[in-house]
């Protein structure tokens, strides 16, 4: 929220560490005014502490930080920080022949049947099939406006025991729960105990898995529902939707197989179509099915806008994507517009000045981009790759300033699995400077 992030520049202090101690921070030097004329002083050594002296406190320093900036990145920015992936092993093949990416064209060659009910999802499609061997199930499988498959809803309708799948019990038995919810509350009407379900959520790389366990009296637990889809699709497809839910023998909602069938309300729902669009730009711009397709995305990211998304920082966030399309295009001027919109609506987001910053150094306006990282970095000091991003800068104009920026930047991240490749680069850029 806009209140939690204020304008930090030049603030100086002293952060609580212990009842007794209390660590006190430097001047971070910043040149939030600065116009383009004044590029000399942009360009001039800023005075920092001693490096021995900082280091010794930057240990702690980040333990205090961090916690600020991951409290502002939650706030001030849409993308969550980068987490460990779960354990996903499973024995069970959920998606037969079927694989996430592939094309309808594909999978109509393959597994796809010809007899399968399609029905609109969005401006996409969704096809309902029921298979019957080696178990019986009700198969949901989606497609994006690309045609490429997205996610594959499974229902099991009458349950399916994993006595004979040990490798996915021990995986669920490593997950916490995600949900728990009844499946048939109108049992508690009737005095009895309802049956219910639990949601276990894995995954991938760029992919997440749902598994729903239904809980029944002096009964083993049952597979229910698998879920597999592409990151970005999650939040489109709910398990707890009436089409899935209602496949269930137990269900107590007639006519349930002709729900399969029927258009779901959100496809004709703005923002639904909306989100659809976000998330066919994320795996296009982002190569969730292997190859960046920034044309794409930036279609994707357009429509997003034009339909409409009603939560503003997801709407600053398709702004923001698209200017990375055009970036990723070469065409910097529309790239810089496109941010420009995303900062009007979220002034305070870390990672949208940070990409502002990379690129105004791509357009030559060197004094503008530090500002930009600068920016970042008073609201979220330990943001790693705007400190290495403005240690690129000051590699040619200030080589001081880079040592110091790298060094710090090492510190930061040097504890980070995703950012192993840049520490190396940036302890190899320092010999070069120190020397």
């Amino acid at each position: 929220m806009a209140e939690h992030c204020l304008h930090t520049a030049g603030v100086t202090g002293s952060i609580p560490v212990s009842p007794t101690k209390s660590l006190v921070i430097p001047p971070f030097p910043l040149y939030f005014q600065l116009s383009p004329e004044d590029s000399q002083l942009a360009m001039s050594t800023a005075d920092l502490p001693p490096l021995p002296l900082f280091k010794k406190h930057l240990r702690i320093w980040k333990c205090v930080i961090g916690g600020i900036s991951l409290f502002l990145l939650t706030h001030c920015s849409t993308g969550p920080p980068p987490s460990p992936l779960p354990p996903s092993d499973s024995d069970l093949n959920v998606l037969g022949q079927a694989f996430l990416c592939q094309t309808k064209t594909e999978a109509q060659a393959s597994w796809l049947k010809p007899g399968s009910q399609k029905t609109a999802w969005g401006n996409g499609s969704e096809h309902f099939q029921e298979i019957t061997s080696p178990n019986k199930q009700g198969q949901w499988v989606v497609f994006n406006k690309d045609e490429t498959l997205v996610g594959v809803v499974t229902v099991f309708p009458n349950g399916l025991s994993l006595n004979d799948y040990p490798t996915l019990r021990k995986t669920l038995a490593q997950l916490p729960p995600a949900r728990e919810f009844y499946l048939t509350s109108s049992q508690l009407l009737e005095g009895q105990t309802p049956d219910s379900a639990t949601l276990f959520r894995t995954g991938k790389a760029n992919t997440t898995h749902q598994y729903f366990l239904r809980h029944r009296p002096e009964k083993d637990d049952q597979l229910i529902m698998a879920i597999f889809l592409l990151d970005p699709y999650e939040a489109l497809l709910d398990g707890n939707h009436p089409r899935f839910l209602t496949y269930l023998n137990d269900s107590t909602t007639p006519n349930a197989k002709e729900s399969a069938p029927v258009e779901t309300l959100e496809s004709k729902d703005k923002n639904f179509l909306g989100l659809q669009q976000f998330a066919r730009g994320e795996i296009s711009l982002f190569a969730s099915c292997g190859t960046k397709r920034p044309a794409i995305a930036l279609d994707a990211y357009q429509q997003a806008i034009q339909y409409g998304i009603t939560d503003s920082k997801q709407l600053a966030e398709a702004h923001h994507r698209r200017g990375l399309s055009f970036d990723q295009l070469g065409k910097f001027p529309e790239a810089k517009a496109a941010i420009d919109e995303a900062l009007a609506i979220q002034p305070h987001a870390p990672n949208i000045l940070n990409s502002y910053g990379t690129v105004l150094v791509k357009m030559k306006k060197i004094p503008a981009g530090i500002q930009a990282y600068e920016q970042a970095l008073a609201l979220q000091p330990a943001y790693s790759k705007a400190r290495f991003n403005l240690a690129k800068v000051f590699e040619s104009i200030n080589p001081k300033r880079a040592i110091q920026e790298y060094e710090t930047f090492i510190v930061l991240a040097e504890d980070n699995p995703e950012e192993t490749s840049k520490v190396a680069i940036a302890k190899a850029k320092l010999k070069i400077l120190q020397n």
